[in-house]
């Protein structure tokens, strides 16, 4: 196993790359988006997974996250105007970057929670760069409540700048996903029902910090232009898509999430489209050994399968 980090250039970002690649050619390639106030650093382990079964993955930073943060911002924050589509563009840049150099091999797209959200919008542009999609931990929320979050703000852009992270704002928000879990311990049990990971997760300092406003503003205008590419979906009918998710994950309310999105693939033909709900909570891989091993197997499976024709 060969594993190196570079940094990529695109626009003011300088973006954090980590690559995993097997000794002998990759039997395919898993380009990983993880997800919101979090760093690429916490998937190694899962690189590792795949990469000793003969599979590359590269992993990155999005741009406010990890290693890819502007000299002179804060971890959390985006421009206003078009931070959602810098995150896309990076994408988009790493992709790029996997084709030239494995031009023969196919590439898999997996995204984590917000980097899901990504996954999805991108994929909706660009299907044909890819042999299918993996989904974690997704939400299909509500579009008149994304409209609300994006007013209000707004609103608090009036009298604030765009990096301004608003102490209210940012527990209003970590504080919903919590509202679920009985006696929560933490501000972040909602992620894992294992209390190692949680406290893992707080203790980590490029984990759980706030969001400015122009992060916000991305969030929710990008959510919103993602669930309406979704609505109309061209490409080829036989993609291939797993979607994956723990059954007490309150993002995703429980498993109906996923459900929704499963059924909006299905209703417009896209009938290689599975779901799979585990015991746990957002984040299956930070689960306990046997839940996060299981998670692992069935993704392994998926590729392995599609590469075989199965599905």
């Amino acid at each position: 196993m060969k594993e190196s980090t570079f940094f990529i250039q695109f626009k003011n970002y300088r973006i954090f790359v980590n690559t995993f690649l097997p000794e002998q050619a990759p039997k395919a390639i898993i380009q990983v988006n993880h997800g919101l106030a979090e760093h690429s650093g916490r998937y190694q382990e899962f690189a590792r997974f795949l990469c000793q079964r003969g599979y590359a993955v590269y992993l990155h930073d999005h741009p406010g996250h990890g290693q890819s943060v502007l000299p002179e911002q804060q971890h959390g924050c985006l421009p206003w105007k078009d931070g959602w589509d810098i995150m896309l563009g990076v994408i988009h840049s790493i992709n790029k970057t996997i084709r030239k150099a494995h031009p023969q091999t196919p590439v898999f797209l997996m995204g984590h929670s917000m980097g899901s959200l990504l996954a999805r919008y991108y994929n909706a542009t660009f299907p044909m760069y890819f042999k299918g999609m993996i989904i974690s931990g997704t939400t299909n929320p509500d579009p008149g409540l994304l409209k609300i979050y994006l007013n209000v703000v707004r609103s608090m852009k009036i009298f604030n700048n765009e990096d301004f992270r608003s102490p209210w704002f940012n527990q209003t928000f970590y504080r919903s996903f919590n509202k679920k879990i009985s006696s929560p311990a933490t501000p972040f049990d909602w992620l894992s029902s294992n209390p190692e990971h949680v406290q893992k997760y707080i203790n980590d300092p490029l984990c759980g910090f706030p969001l400015s406003l122009g992060f916000y503003k991305n969030l929710f205008r990008g959510t919103l232009q993602m669930l309406k590419a979704e609505k109309n979906l061209r490409f080829r009918k036989n993609f291939s898509i797993l979607i994956i998710s723990g059954k007490e994950d309150p993002t995703g309310q429980f498993g109906k999430d996923p459900a929704a999105m499963l059924q909006k693939y299905i209703r417009q033909g896209f009938f290689r489209t599975q779901i799979i709900l585990l015991d746990g909570r957002h984040e299956l891989l930070n689960e306990s050994p046997p839940i996060a091993l299981e998670f692992q197997n069935f993704i392994e499976k998926f590729i392995s399968d599609k590469l075989l024709g199965i599905v």
